[in-house]
């Protein structure tokens, strides 16, 4: 390369990268043509002239958000700090606050967005700000019936309604409990029009928060749901090996749904009816959690992932465990069938003679 074309990228690296111009300005300051500015500013790049470094920040997890996109594959990881770990009501407010300035930054208008239930989406409600000005033609819409008291602060009408009146948004109730009484209380609910209308717009949604709630944990959170669980649906639940749930609906270490008599119960969105839905995005973090959020991660149930540090730790360290066993096993098992495809060689030789 020539000591001109040299100059002219130091050049206009300078004017670009020190001097804020835009790469239109420059094209017309040095009467070049505004692709051949994207080459030289390119060529600054790759040949060493310009190198961009980006400074850490305290209590900013970057690399560990990017290690989480690209292993578990979702679209986008926020990784926060957490000073309580094993606090799971101290957990819930930092990922919920995160949320919530997620939400306000993701959201459109005319946006239909689901809202599920939890305490992490409770704090996230808790921590949007005051109303927007203007319509927003967003819809706020109930995923899960009602649950407990409707004066308590989580009840899922009462979170959907004060997150709407967050976003200036339209709030979609619906008109039931989380859990029907009885199978006949629940098939008179699935066929209430006002009931099946609400759902039909949720699975019909562009976006949807979830807690992912663990069974330790909500053995401490939920206590009054656990209580009135009969003996047969717990039984049926261990013996399928749940570890979670999103919106109640229960699911093994791999993430698949564990079948149980709650689920003619529930009233809200499926596991499937969730995972078809565009945008979804899981909230949770905290001791007790990890296989519960690790199985929702392997089965791709959420797109983005709203956790604290050390829950984000202990998944990829989890992970690439389980990776290096799977290559250790399949290591083997290539060994295995090496050595006995050797030794029938050996055998049809040794026949030959």
């Amino acid at each position: 390369m020539n000591i001109d074309r040299r100059r002219l990228i130091v050049k206009i690296a300078r004017l670009y990268y020190e001097e804020s111009m835009t790469q239109a300005e420059i094209s017309v300051r040095l009467r070049m043509s505004r692709q051949k500015v994207q080459r030289i500013l390119s060529d600054a790049r790759e040949q060493g002239v310009v190198q961009i470094s980006i400074t850490p920040i305290a209590g900013i997890y970057s690399d560990m958000e990017r290690a989480m996109e690209a292993k578990f594959g979702l679209r986008e990881a926020l990784v926060v700090e957490t000073a309580a770990y094993d606090n799971q009501f101290a957990v819930a407010k930092e990922v919920g606050t995160a949320a919530a300035e997620y939400l306000m930054r993701i959201s459109r208008p005319r946006d239909r967005i689901v809202l599920s239930w939890g305490n992490a989406l409770l704090r996230m409600v808790n921590a949007l700000p005051t109303a927007r000005s203007g319509p927003s033609g967003i819809s706020v819409i109930q995923g899960l019936g009602g649950l407990g008291n409707l004066n308590q602060e989580v009840h899922a009408t009462r979170m959907v309604r004060r997150a709407a009146s967050a976003l200036n948004a339209e709030a979609v109730l619906l008109p039931a409990p989380a859990v029907a009484s009885s199978r006949a209380a629940w098939e008179a609910f699935c066929m209430d029009p006002s009931i099946t209308e609400v759902l039909q717009r949720a699975r019909a949604a562009d976006l949807a928060f979830v807690g992912i709630g663990s069974c330790e944990a909500q053995a401490i959170t939920m206590p009054d749901f656990w209580r009135a669980m009969t003996p047969g649906t717990l039984r049926d639940l261990m013996r399928g090996g749940a570890v979670g749930s999103i919106n109640l609906r229960y699911f093994d270490v791999s993430g698949k749904n564990v079948a149980s008599e709650l689920d003619k119960a529930v009233i809200g969105l499926t596991l499937s009816e969730l995972k078809k839905i565009p945008h979804v995005v899981g909230v949770a973090g905290g001791t007790g959690k990890l296989k519960a959020i690790l199985a929702v991660l392997e089965e791709r149930l959420v797109d983005v992932l709203i956790t604290d540090h050390v829950t984000a730790q202990e998944l990829l360290k989890t992970k690439g465990e389980r990776e290096s066993n799977r290559r250790g096993s399949a290591l083997a098992d290539a060994g295995r069938r090496k050595s006995v495809s050797r030794r029938a060689s050996n055998s049809a030789g040794q026949s030959l003679h």
